[in-house]
């Protein structure tokens, strides 16, 4: 990536469906552009978990990293991300092969993450909700949009994510009434939800969530975007 070698005091890039962008130029950008903190490369299907190994090693200072779409990630590239400790913004959205063990990868290293979108990650279950809830506590965004998760994996996330902000559950079909009543006893701070699709909560639910939770200004039931 020539771009690199000329910009080396670059803060911020954004490289989104640059297709032919590969692991090649990645490691060209953290071996030259070394202050960079916010990166984006989303929809660069040539990336693979090799750009994250190289970003790990060349990039310590970045805060800010979008991989939504990166097809050719997996649970392999969790584990080079955990080792960015100042890393606080992360979207992993439509990440086909991230499971609930590349969640676990983050939960261990990551412990500076505020936002995490993990949505339409289709191997991301309750089990996830049990490593975020271990290791990230200092979330303020979560989006779990479309993922296996259950009422359980939400009681989980509450116990100990009391600063949640935003909580994004859309077509989380398995979270009910209950999963609700969770989210009104322990986020008093939530400000925005997303239950677009939540086809099992009711206004028995909906009255516990506005109860317990007095900050909060926006429900969302119409389609994610």
């Amino acid at each position: 990536m020539t771009l690199a070698s000329k910009l080396r005091r670059l803060r911020r890039l954004n490289l989104r469906s640059c297709w032919k962008v590969s692991d090649a130029g990645v490691q060209s950008l953290a071996s030259h552009s070394r202050l960079l903190e916010e990166l984006s490369l989303q929809d660069c299907q040539r990336v693979s978990d090799l750009a994250l190994r190289h970003i790990s090693h060349g990039l310590g200072s970045m805060t800010s990293l979008n991989l939504s779409f990166c097809a050719n990630i997996s649970d392999s590239g969790m584990k080079s991300l955990s080792k960015i400790s100042l890393l606080r913004t992360l979207n992993l959205r439509s990440c086909d092969n991230i499971s609930d063990i590349g969640v676990g990868y983050l939960a261990e290293g990551c412990v500076s993450l505020q936002a995490l979108d993990l949505s339409f990650c289709d191997r991301v279950t309750d089990t996830a909700m049990n490593h975020i809830a271990s290791g990230l506590f200092n979330l303020r965004s979560l989006s779990l949009v479309s993922c296996k998760i259950s009422d359980e994996g939400v009681a989980r996330i509450c116990k100990t994510l009391a600063d949640l902000h935003v909580l994004n559950i859309g077509q989380c079909r398995r979270v009910t009434d209950l999963g609700l009543g969770h989210i009104g006893a322990r986020l008093s701070q939530l400000r925005s939800i997303d239950l677009y699709g939540c086809t099992e909560v009711t206004s028995s639910g909906l009255a516990s969530l506005r109860e317990g939770c007095p900050r909060l200004t926006q429900i969302n039931f119409n389609l994610w975007h």
